[in-house]
């Protein structure tokens, strides 16, 4: 309870010093004289001044453009654009990213660009204030503290953009600019973008503590920069990127120094074990559980002044986009049929006893019965046949959840479902979400390592690696069991090939859907198989039937076209074939669609952009 307590104080500390500072998200904060602040030169007269710049340096991260996770699902094969039309219609927000057909003028391209160089220009603020009016503090520890966050904050900033934008070939912002010509500057090559980025995330893994304080209070460190951050950074640089095409074009993966970042991360070093508390996972309660590494902190009491639509605000849109209809929200990105029906199927490890429960008998004796959903489908999603999870507080999923309109999922990852009833009860409504969003953790980490092992050739510790985290989830173990009776194993021996495949399209999707930062986009794009995937999910077509369940009354429900099942030609049925990606298929181009093009609103204003 403490320790929950000590998180809270923290977040609310965090925005209530948000709230006193006032900080404005116009490129104009501490460049103008404003006659109702504090004079620039003001900020940078103490260290304690210049923490203010930090905490506005972290309040960029609320800007929901930075990881565009709408869009992100959209654009990939894990999100459908439903809103109240349903399938197989699809919304006009989601269309041009679902159906591939967006320009460098769609508003979340510029949005994002505006979002990511806003954060990036308040490090540089703080970077050129420690460096100038506060170099004399250059040897105190909490000089360098600050100086290694807003450093790792850029570099992060900039690493987004490196991974969205024009194959990487970005404008680099290391100083404030003031004279025009420096404002209007041409974006860079890629290897002096990643070269800086580099920088910036080297110096925060040598400066960045592992904790804020004690290591008995480790929590503290929650919302802030830490080692262990800088860590999984630097892993990720070296691991995302695509093999050098026959232009030379790309940067090659570095499996062997990516390796060191991953290894570090599992080995004990820092205060992260994988989460094998389910109902910790995507709640509430598991606000920076043992597995977060990288989350951006949210609050739904702080700043009631400030609107739904405005980035500052420390409340995020998330839940109203991903709950149900009747829970107060507008599904606007519901999961894809694929993914569904995948989470649908995961074989449980019978081995565990967290996939059962006791079901009383006539006489008096209870029945260990096996749950009908996988433990991470539960914590990831709803389905209209997970009856034994509590949705909404209100009872058992399919009993809550009506599931219209060929819905037969909805992401959990962002909803409030553990706390309210309806998103609406929220203190400010649906809009007004105070949920965490988890950026990086853990499992990401097992998985990219398993990665790195597949890719030099080691199968037998990759499997290991992803049968770690198939295990904190109770899911039946891939490989040979090799007289290992403690868990399911599926007995199959894999070849790399097939490995490759299990970690591509089942493994890193179902572990980690529409989480951070275009994480199923960019791993598409780099493995070189965005094209075939699509095909792969164009080619997999599905039915929806009507469900039937006991409600809690004892009674016989129904919910109609809910419940997935392939679609076979010759099949009595009477739902729509539901198939997705089709479109995707034929108006993917890579030379369109692998990175975001330049902003048409940057191209406009920079005349010196160059390509």
């Amino acid at each position: 309870m403490m320790k929950l307590m000590r998180k809270k104080l923290q977040k609310y500390c965090l925005f209530a010093l948000l709230s006193i500072v006032g900080i404005s998200c116009q490129s104009d904060y501490l460049s103008e004289n404003n006659p109702n602040a504090k004079p620039v030169e003001d900020y940078f007269t103490s260290l304690v001044e210049s923490d203010k710049v930090l905490t506005a340096s972290y309040s960029s991260l609320l800007n929901h453009f930075n990881l565009n996770i709408l869009e992100e699902a959209w654009r990939s094969d894990l999100g459908y654009p439903s809103v109240a039309a349903g399938r197989p219609r699809v919304s006009g927000q989601g269309e041009p990213w679902y159906y591939k057909t967006y320009t460098n003028s769609q508003n979340e391209i510029n949005k994002k660009w505006s979002a990511l160089y806003s954060g990036i220009f308040r490090c540089n603020q703080l970077i050129e204030g420690l460096e100038g009016p506060l170099a004399g503090e250059a040897e105190n520890p909490i000089w360098i503290s600050q100086m290694a966050q807003a450093r790792m904050l850029r570099g992060i900033f900039h690493f987004y953009l490196y991974q969205t934008y024009n194959n990487g070939r970005i404008i680099i912002r290391k100083s404030v600019p003031v004279e025009l010509e420096e404002f209007n500057i041409p974006v860079s090559s890629k290897d002096e973008v990643r070269a800086f980025i580099l920088e910036d995330f080297e110096y925060g893994y040598e400066h960045l503590p592992i904790f804020y304080g004690s290591e008995s209070e480790s929590e503290l460190s929650s919302g802030r920069m830490t080692k262990g951050i800088a860590t999984m950074f630097l892993g990720n640089l070296y691991l995302l990127e695509a093999p050098a095409n026959v232009d030379g074009d790309e940067i090659n993966p570095d499996y062997e120094k990516a390796k060191l970042y991953y290894e570090e991360l599992v080995s004990g070093a820092y205060p992260y074990v994988l989460e094998t508390d389910e109902t910790a996972m995507f709640t509430r309660k598991g606000e920076f559980n043992s597995e977060s590494i990288f989350e951006i902190i949210y609050d739904d009491n702080m700043r009631p002044e400030l609107d739904r639509w405005d980035e500052q605000s420390p409340s995020n849109r998330l839940a109203r986009y991903s709950a149900p209809g009747s829970q107060g929200g507008q599904r606007a990105f519901t999961p894809t049929a694929w993914i569904s029906y995948a989470y649908k199927t995961e074989v449980k490890d019978t081995k565990d006893p967290r996939n059962f429960y006791l079901v009383e008998q006539e006489d008096g004796s209870f029945l260990p019965v096996e749950r009908n959903v996988s433990l991470r489908a539960s914590a990831s999603v709803a389905l209209v046949n997970d009856e034994q999870t509590q949705y909404y507080r209100s009872g058992i999923t399919p009993e809550v959840i009506t599931f219209g309109k060929y819905e037969f999922s909805y992401w959990k990852k962002f909803s409030n479902h553990d706390i309210v009833t309806s998103e609406n009860n929220l203190p400010k409504g649906a809009y007004y979400s105070g949920k965490n969003v988890v950026v990086n953790r853990l499992s990401e980490a097992y998985l990219n390592l398993a990665e790195c092992y597949l890719a030099t050739g080691n199968g037998t510790k990759a499997t290991v690696l992803i049968n770690e985290v198939r295990k904190k989830w109770g899911l039946q173990l891939i490989g040979l069991s090799n007289g290992n009776s403690a868990n399911d194993y599926d007995e199959n021996v894999y070849s790399i090939e097939q490995l490759w495949n299990h970690l591509m399209f089942v493994e890193k999707p179902l572990e980690l859907g529409v989480e951070g930062h275009s994480i199923r986009w960019i791993d598409l794009r780099r493995w070189g198989k965005i094209k075939e995937n699509f095909e792969r999910v164009s080619s997999q077509i599905y039915r929806a039937e009507t469900y039937f369940f006991t409600n809690s009354e004892g009674k016989k429900q129904r919910r109609n076209k809910s419940d997935l099942f392939p679609y076979n030609n010759g099949d009595e049925t009477f739902s729509i074939p539901i198939i997705d990606c089709e479109d995707a298929v034929l108006n993917y181009n890579p030379e369109l669609h692998d990175y975001y093009p330049l902003p048409l609103e940057e191209i406009i204003s920079n005349p010196n952009l160059g390509k």
